[in-house]
């Protein structure tokens, strides 16, 4: 259950560092879809997504590279003991439901 909050809580202040404080553009474009962390809150896997299908891999790196940044800038922010190690991954369910409602129409079609 705390992780829970601890997950909705880092979704929020991810976000407004992201918008606010890192220069990339590239990275400006995100949206977090979900956030799973540890329940001893040591590592949180930040699932994003982005309109920019074709730069996904580069905004992933971009992400992950800007995590210590990112974790640093929550910590100054937050009164948490324990800010858990940042690691951005993409979310492809957007993908996926896209391909099956893709399918079905085809389906529906013939």
């Amino acid at each position: 259950m705390r992780d829970r909050r601890v997950g909705e809580l880092l979704r929020s202040e991810i976000m407004d560092v992201i918008i606010k404080e890192v220069n990339d553009p590239k990275i400006k474009d995100v949206v977090l879809t979900k956030i799973d962390v540890t329940k001893d809150l040591s590592i949180a896997k930040v699932y994003f997504s982005t309109y920019n299908k074709s730069a996904k891999e580069g905004i992933e790196r971009g992400l992950n590279r800007s995590a210590g940044f990112i974790r640093h800038c929550i910590l100054k922010g937050l009164r948490l003991k324990k800010v858990p190690t940042l690691r951005f991954i993409y979310d492809d369910s957007g993908d996926y439901g896209q391909k099956i409602d893709g399918l079905l129409k085809d389906i529906t079609s013939e």
